[in-house]
């Protein structure tokens, strides 16, 4: 009996010493960096149909580049045979890291969420638009994959 109370002992003091480092606030995934986008998914609410679409490989050129303030996104499109730089933008935005979400600069009432965020993906929520005209906000899903 005493065997067994000891290595009950000892695999509890293994198991929940390896958890703790695993959960400080410093080792947590971060939206800092380069990302692209991989697929996106359209969430309709009329026929709750999900239509998915994957990012061409121009499209993957694309760049979402996260400081601690800004995002710099630089967009590729197909022209003809050939992928040309599209657009390059620069905007302020704020993140709450408490609920997961982040919204640009003037566009407050529009906050995009975070769903998952580890350190090779993220996927953004926009529950903005109502893409098949029920009435009702549909969901545009974003899955990103870290560039660096």
């Amino acid at each position: 009996m005493n065997k067994i109370l000891m290595s009950f002992l000892l695999l509890s003091v293994i198991s929940c010493t390896g958890s703790d480092e695993d959960q400080t606030p410093d080792n947590k995934p971060s939206i800092i960096g380069t990302w692209y986008v991989e697929k996106t998914e359209i969430y309709k609410s009329l026929n709750q149909q999900i239509l998915v679409s994957f990012s061409t490989e121009c499209q993957k050129m694309s760049t979402y580049e996260f400081t601690s303030t800004h995002l710099f996104s630089i967009s590729f499109a197909q022209n003809n045979n050939t992928c040309e730089k599209a657009n390059v933008v620069t905007q302020k935005y704020t993140f709450n890291q408490g609920n997961s979400t982040f919204w640009f600069e003037g566009q407050e009432k529009y906050p995009y969420y975070i769903t998952k965020l580890n350190e090779s993906d993220m996927v953004v929520e926009d529950r903005t638009q109502d893409f098949d005209g029920d009435g009702a906000k549909d969901v545009l899903r974003r899955f990103y994959k870290r560039i660096k």
